[in-house]
C-alpha cells in the first residue's frame, strides 16, 4: 500500500512536470543523393606510411551514392532542445587495379584483378541546442553535440589472399549551430551547421600524436504546410580526415568531403 502510494505520487509529479516543460517532438527524414568530391587515403606505420589510394580515381567513387538520414528532435520549455541522429554513410565499389600501389602494408599489383572496397562510416550523433533567440522571424540557436562513429573500412583483391579491414568505434565531440528564418506564410531558410577540429592530445582524447576534423553544414528551403508537416530541400556539405601514429606506430591518414542533396519531411506532434 505504502508503495502503491509512492508510485501514485510519482505519476503526479511527472504528468505536472510534462504539462508545464511544453513538450514538443518533431521526426524528420532526408533522402536523396551523396556525390564523392574528394577521398584520398593512407595507411601504414610510421617507417613504412604506403601509398596514398584516390577511391574517387583509383575506386570508383566517382558516381552518386544513395542517401538517407534520420532525426528526432525532443522541445523541452521552448528554448531547449535534445537531438538525436542517426546518419548511414557506406559506400561500396568495385575497380580494376590500375597501377601497383600499397595499403595497410599490403602490396596490391594489376596482376591481383579487381578490388573490392568498402568504406563505411555510419555515425549517431546527440546534440543539444538553446534557442539563444527564439524561432519568430529570425532564430538563432547553439549547443554542443557527441557523434559515435562505427567505421569499417576494407580492402581486398579478388586474386589476392591478403587484404585489410580495419574496424574502429569512437566518440567525437562537436560544436553545433542552426540559425535561420521564417515568414508567416509557411517559407522558410535554415543554415544548420556541426564542427570540431583538434590537433593535440588533450582536445583529440589520445595518448599520442593525432589531428582530426569532422564538419557536417547544410542549406535547407522549405515550406510548412500546416502545424504538424513540414517538407524541404536540403544542400548538405559532409566530411572530415584524420591524421597520426598510434602508440604501436600505426599510421593513418584519411580525408572525405562530399556533397549531398535530398528531400527531407519532417512531422511535428
Amino acid at each position: 500500500m505504502k508503495y502503491s502510494f509512492m508510485i501514485f505520487i510519482l505519476c503526479i509529479l511527472v504528468t505536472g512536470l510534462y504539462a508545464q516543460a511544453d513538450l514538443s517532438l518533431d521526426f524528420s527524414a532526408e533522402f536523396g543523393f551523396t556525390s564523392i568530391n574528394r577521398h584520398v587515403i593512407q595507411s601504414g606505420t610510421t617507417s613504412d606510411k604506403g601509398d596514398v589510394f584516390n577511391y574517387v580515381t583509383q575506386g570508383n567513387q566517382d558516381v552518386l551514392f544513395p542517401f538517407s538520414r534520420y532525426q528526432v528532435d525532443l522541445s523541452l520549455y521552448q528554448r531547449h532542445h535534445v537531438i538525436f541522429l542517426y546518419q548511414p554513410l557506406t559506400l561500396v565499389t568495385q575497380s580494376p587495379i590500375k597501377d601497383d600501389f600499397r595499403y595497410d602494408s599490403v602490396d596490391y599489383t594489376t596482376t591481383d584483378g579487381f578490388l573490392d572496397l568498402t568504406y563505411a562510416f555510419d555515425f549517431w550523433r546527440f546534440s543539444y541546442l538553446y534557442d539563444l533567440i527564439e524561432p519568430d522571424g529570425f532564430f538563432l540557436s547553439t549547443g554542443l553535440s557527441l557523434q559515435i562513429r562505427n567505421a569499417s573500412i576494407v580492402f581486398r583483391a579478388s586474386q589476392s589472399p591478403d587484404g585489410s579491414v580495419t574496424d574502429n568505434i569512437g566518440p567525437v565531440p562537436i560544436i553545433k549551430t542552426r540559425l535561420g528564418y521564417r515568414w508567416t506564410n509557411g517559407l522558410f531558410i535554415m543554415f544548420d551547421g556541426d564542427g570540431f577540429y583538434a590537433s593535440n592530445r588533450f582536445f583529440n582524447g589520445a595518448d599520442y600524436p593525432f589531428t582530426g576534423y569532422i564538419y557536417d553544414l547544410s542549406l535547407r528551403g522549405g515550406y510548412s504546410f500546416n502545424d504538424k508537416s513540414t517538407a524541404y530541400l536540403n544542400a548538405r556539405f559532409l566530411g572530415g580526415g584524420a591524421e597520426g601514429t598510434n602508440d604501436i606506430e600505426e599510421y593513418t591518414y584519411n580525408d572525405l568531403h562530399t556533397f549531398t542533396l535530398c528531400i527531407g519531411i519532417l512531422m511535428h506532434l
